[in-house]
This record gives structure tokens, C-alpha cells and sequence, in this order.
């Protein structure tokens, strides 16, 4: 089967088309807010050496706020999260989402996050733990979390750096954990006009992994939060896990719509009830493998390529017309894909191999904003011919779910082969050589071939 498949050096797009910010869904979902430690998710217990020393004047500022939420009995809260992406100054994108959350202390809550294309809902009414990720599907963790522990050692995807939100809405938690473990500093910055109108106090932090996090809050006897903004840029620039491009920006900003800590909460709302047609999956990886399409074959694999036009970063656009008669190699990808990074060398040597015998190899990057895409190809030593995909047309067109994704399309215009993900440097190049080698030679491919 020429359908090459390594489902553990894939990245998945998490909608119709990506935008920049998968960037951090793919890689600072990886990382944790700075009360994260193993020793806070294992006992909920942190000693005074683990803890950053706040002055008098953050005390001031933050522990009413926090002594209001720890000894909470019951919490609701709407809240509004935007992902943004900058760069030079230009907005690239803007991911909304949002969050509806219900909490009794210590260990009721629910939590309902939507986004794009997503949504899921948390029940935990201290005896089970349900993650319903649509009417019709569900599964429970085998543990019941605690309000504290699903703050601190969250199991479950709920999108970017989740922790601060959850440390500021549920009841009985102890903010103090996420908002001063791991901390270069905490400063009181004044008290200001939130948004010109709200009487509000400002403190920002700087982690000691570089993010840096602006809190405002209400001037009040009772405080409640109005907006935390998360600044991940530093923390990509000093990483040596991902390239951040010049100019690059990424931060999140939470807008706390409606926030109480006061008043009865209605037990029915930890309380799961399934849909008579729901169906309970053993865990989210049951349920992904069970939902997900078969994997045998691209479904263009052995089919005749659609038409397309490729946009190069020089604005130059190149028509499938254009490369009839040649060999084409299209490769799916985009910044923040590691595989796609690990495999484009390779790809790109085993084509150049076969350079004189009318084999081209073009780099689609996959739905991000162009701006971004040139800034970080202009930093690569590729030598490779990259082109623009930012409205996912030809993602579309292309069935590119997931990423890395890389067709040879023959001389005449069918779809040879396909590779999805990465398995190694050698086993890479020796899967297109063999098969760059029998093309070039007039031959075909196996597997693309109708029984």
C-alpha cells in the first residue's frame, strides 16, 4: 500500500482550515502555567520555599480577590477567551472561544467550552467524571478531580492555558498555587480605568518561563476579575523547541463577562443525563479511533489530481495545466509541525536526485496567514519552492486533514503515492527514491493502480 501512514508524527488540523494561532494549540497546550509543578498536581500541596514571596503592595492587590475564591462555597462564570496573532504589528488572526462554568467546593463542577468547529462539557458531581464531547458522545475518566486538581493537573484539552481561568472561576481552589509558583515577579502596576470607565487595580507577572500575564480587577470591598491577558511571545522566543519568526506575536485574552462566588448553585448542573441515542466510549482515544475515517488510502490515491493554482510567495502562480508531463511532489505543512520540519529536508534531497528527469517539489503551507509564512521560510535553508494556502482552498481540495501530508503526482495526473506523517530520515528517503525511481522510469505504482 502506497499510502504511507505514521500516526504518531502527525498534526492534526483542528478545524476546516488552520490559522496561526494551532501554533499554540499544538505546542504551549504542551506547556503548563507556572503553577503546574508535579508536586502541586500530586498533593495539592505547596511548601513556602515553592512559593514566589509576594510583596505587600500584590497582597494588597490580589488577596482579597483570591481569599474570596478559595473559601468559596460555589462559583459561576461566563468567560470569553481570544487567541491573537500578530505580526509586525498586523493582526493575523483572532480565535474566539468561550467558557460557561458552574462550581460547588471541592470537587463539583462543570465546564462548557466551545470554539470553531469544537465543543465540550465537563460533569463532575463528586462521584463520576464525564467528558461529553457532543450530545452524542461521551466517556467518563476513571478518577474523580477535585476542583483544585483539575485546575493544576488537568487531564483534559480545554484549549490554551487553561489554568489561570480555572484558578480564578472555581470554588475552594487555591489561586495562589497558579498565580505565584514559578514567578520572576509579581508587580502592582496602579490602579487604573478599566477600559476608561471601571475602577480597577493592575498587576502583571513574569514567570520564570518568560510568559508574561497582565491581571485587572475591581476596585472594590469585594473584587471580581475583569480581564487577564497572557503574553506567550517571550516564552516562544526563548524556547528551543519551535523558530519564532521576527515580528511574531501570540497572546490570550480572557474577558471575565459574568463572575460571582456568592449565591446558590444548583446541583443539577453536575449531573450528567446521556441522550437516548449517546453513545459512552471508553476514553477519548476510543473515541477518536472509533469515530475517525478508516485509514487505508488517501482518498485521491490513484484518482486523477483535481485542478489547482499554486500562489508562491513571490505572488508568482504556477496552474496544474502548467506541470502537465512532469512529476510533481506537493508537500502539506506549516509552521508549527515539527514532523513537517523533521521530513522537508528529505523531501527535498530525494527530489533534487531526480531534478534532471522533470521532477518538481512545491511546499504548500497549510492555511496560514502569507506574512507569517515568508518571514519563516525566509529564515530556512530549504531551497524550495513554497506556496500559500491562507483560505485552506486547497487543503480543501486536497483532503489535507492532517499534517504532514505529502502526494507524488505522476506525468499523467493521477495521484501515485501519498505520505502521511514522518517515520524517520532513512525510511523517508528510501520511500521516495524507490518510488520517484520507478516514475521517472514510466512505471506506476502498485497500489495506485485500480484492482
Amino acid at each position: 500500500m502506497n499510502t504511507r501512514f505514521h500516526p504518531q508524527s502527525l498534526c492534526v488540523l483542528p478545524a476546516r482550515y488552520l490559522r496561526c494561532a494551532a501554533w499554540l494549540s499544538i505546542f504551549a497546550l504542551s506547556l503548563t502555567f507556572s503553577g503546574s509543578h508535579p508536586q502541586a498536581a500530586a498533593d495539592d500541596d505547596v511548601t513556602q520555599a515553592d512559593t514566589f514571596q509576594p510583596s505587600e503592595a500584590v497582597k494588597t492587590a490580589l488577596m482579597p480577590l483570591f481569599d474570596s475564591i478559595s473559601k468559596a462555597d460555589g462559583s459561576r462564570a461566563n468567560v470569553e477567551l481570544t487567541v491573537e496573532t500578530v505580526m509586525h504589528g498586523e493582526i493575523l488572526s483572532r480565535e474566539p472561544s468561550s467558557f460557561a462554568i458552574a462550581s460547588k467546593s471541592p470537587d463539583h463542577h462543570t465546564i462548557y467550552h466551545q470554539s470553531e468547529g469544537e465543543s465540550k462539557r465537563i460533569y463532575a458531581d463528586g462521584k463520576t467524571y464525564i467528558v461529553a464531547l457532543s450530545p452524542q458522545a461521551y466517556y467518563e475518566l476513571p478518577d474523580v478531580l477535585s476542583n483544585q486538581a483539575i485546575v493544576t493537573s488537568s487531564p483534559i484539552n480545554l484549549g490554551a492555558y487553561p489554568e489561570p481561568l480555572l484558578a480564578l472561576t472555581l470554588a475552594g481552589v487555591d489561586p495562589t498555587i497558579s498565580f505565584f509558583n514559578g514567578m520572576f515577579s509579581v508587580e502592582a502596576m496602579g490602579k487604573t480605568k478599566f477600559r476608561g470607565r471601571t475602577d480597577s487595580v493592575h498587576v502583571r507577572g513574569q514567570q520564570d518561563d518568560n510568559v508574561v500575564w497582565d491581571l485587572w480587577i475591581t476596585d472594590e470591598q469585594h473584587p471580581r476579575p475583569l480581564r487577564l491577558l497572557v503574553n506567550l511571545t517571550p516564552m516562544l522566543q526563548a524556547s528551543d523547541q519551535v523558530h519564532v519568526p521576527e515580528g511574531y506575536g501570540l497572546s490570550l485574552r480572557y474577558d471575565f463577562v459574568k463572575w460571582r462566588v456568592t449565591g446558590e448553585v444548583e446541583d443539577k448542573l453536575f449531573h450528567f443525563v446521556p441522550a437516548p441515542d449517546a453513545t459512552q466510549y471508553a476514553s477519548l482515544a476510543d473515541y477518536e479511533e472509533q469515530t475517525s475515517p478508516e485509514i487505508g488510502s488517501h482518498p485521491l490515491l490513484g484518482k486523477p489530481v483535481p485542478e489547482y493554482t499554486l500562489t508562491l510567495l513571490d505572488g508568482t502562480e504556477v496552474s496544474s495545466e502548467e506541470l502537465k508531463d512532469k512529476i510533481v511532489v506537493l508537500d502539506f505543512w506549516a509552521t508549527w509541525c515539527t514532523p513537517c520540519m523533521q521530513a522537508m529536508p528529505t523531501i527535498k534531497s530525494s527530489v533534487a536526485e531526480f531534478a534532471d528527469k522533470d521532477v518538481v517539489f512545491y511546499a504548500i503551507n497549510a492555511g496560514e496567514n502569507a506574512s507569517l509564512v515568508n518571514g519563516f521560510a525566509s529564515e530556512q535553508d530549504w531551497g524550495v519552492d513554497v506556496a500559500v494556502d491562507p483560505e485552506g482552498t486547497l487543503m480543501d481540495a486536497f483532503s489535507a486533514e492532517e499534517i504532514p501530508l505529502t502526494l507524488i503526482v505522476g506525468r499523467n495526473g493521477i495521484v501515485e503515492s501519498t505520505h502521511m506523517g514522518y517515520p524517520g530520515e532513512d525510511a523517508l528517503a528510501k520511500q521516495f527514491h524507490d518510488e520517484l525511481d520507478v516514475l521517472v522510469r514510466g512505471g506506476r505504482i502498485a497500489s495506485s493502480q485500480p484492482e
